[in-house]
């Protein structure tokens, strides 16, 4: 499902909201919690469960950006606090995965999920330090509803390591293109 299509299937919920006055932060506050939770849940052992916790909190995430541009209500602090509260969402649910495979005696899967994490870190990091130098950087293979996605939906099918192993490839990928795109775009 492309991005565009997302959107027109969540448009009639963003317009409700806007219109009954959600605040965007609240959103973003409500979307990190859910993840917080969602890291909880993986934490111990609760794959499923936890997988689609975190698809909501993803839900949630595609939202508040929404209802922010609907009902005109974007902010500065806005941005930047759902960009914080994005990575913190990430990071909580990868030390919950990393912990999980760590607890269960499977070093390997533990060291897949600090690839994925570091990785997925790095291409939020490059797209901001991009930016912060003044060069559009949505570039790449594998943003963050995607990795939301892939990890979300495959946790709820109880293929988890799978998810962590495209992610992880994905994540490196894209932070690869961006560095790519940011040498491409600063040469003189």
């Amino acid at each position: 499902m492309t991005e565009a299509a997302f959107r027109r299937i969540l448009f009639p919920l963003v317009r409700f909201l806007s219109r009954i006055g959600i605040a965007p932060d609240m959103l973003t506050v409500a979307g990190w919690l859910l993840s917080v939770g969602s890291a909880f849940l993986f934490a111990l052992g609760h794959i499923q469960i936890a997988g689609a916790m975190m698809l909501a909190g993803g839900i949630f995430d595609a939202l508040d950006g929404a209802v922010a541009r609907e009902s005109n209500r974007m902010s500065r602090f806005g941005a930047f606090l759902d960009s914080t509260l994005d990575r913190l969402s990430e990071s909580a649910i990868f030390a919950g995965i990393v912990f999980f495979f760590a607890s269960s005696a499977a070093p390997w899967a533990a060291l897949l999920a600090a690839l994925a994490m570091t990785f997925s870190l790095l291409t939020s990091y490059a797209r901001a330090r991009a930016e912060g130098l003044g060069v559009e950087c949505k570039v790449g293979l594998l943003e963050r509803a995607g990795r939301v996605a892939i990890l979300s939906i495959f946790s709820i099918f109880g293929f988890l390591a799978l998810a962590l192993a495209l992610v992880a490839a994905g994540a490196a990928i894209t932070t690869a293109q961006r560095i790519l795109h940011v040498a491409r775009a600063t040469r003189i």
